[in-house]
């Protein structure tokens, strides 16, 4: 379906009547030039609204970009300390200690998911080169199970659509 709107034919402007008044001649020339200051005025406005917004956009994107980088640099701390204090939970033995370790690590991960770092689920399924990292390699029984994931050694996080850090395993490969 066309949407176009035909194209209206306009009149040019009317001639101002020849006047026998000079003045009047040159107060219409002056009113003349005067329009056409408006209209340049005009076009340059919006010519300079254009560039400034434009400018805008950019500075914001860069400044959302330097910020991102500062908070990601930040969210990698928080995921190293994640890992040192699941370390320190295999070293202790069951009992209170243990359990402030465990609620530490449960409000850990609480401010990383207020900031969209999201911990990947331990999946033992075909390796992911695009959010795993193997770290190793274990022999294969069968060729079925020929690059699928035997065990997870550290987390991996996401941040919103970006993996943060993968999720550092050992796969399964067949010897050939």
């Amino acid at each position: 379906m066309d949407t176009t709107k035909p194209e209206v034919a306009t009149a040019p402007a009317p001639a101002a009547p020849a006047s026998a008044d000079p003045r009047v001649d040159k107060l219409l020339e002056k009113i003349g030039i005067l329009e056409q200051l408006f209209v340049k005025r005009i076009k340059d406005d919006q010519a300079h609204t254009a560039a400034y917004n434009t400018l805008y956009q950019d500075m914001s994107k860069y400044r959302d970009d330097a910020f991102r980088g500062a908070q990601k640099s930040l969210l990698k701390g928080m995921v190293l300390i994640y890992d040192t204090m699941k370390r320190s939970i295999s070293g202790i033995g069951d009992g209170t200690v243990r359990e402030m370790v465990n609620l530490h690590v449960e409000e850990l991960l609480e401010l990383l998911h207020r900031h969209d770092v999201e911990r990947m689920p331990e999946t033992l399924g075909k390796f992911d080169r695009n959010t795993q990292q193997a770290l190793g390699t274990e022999p294969a029984a069968s060729s079925e199970e020929d690059q699928m994931v035997a065990r997870v050694v550290r987390d991996g996080f996401k941040w919103g659509a970006q993996v943060l850090r993968p999720q550092e395993v050992v796969i399964k490969v067949k010897k050939q």
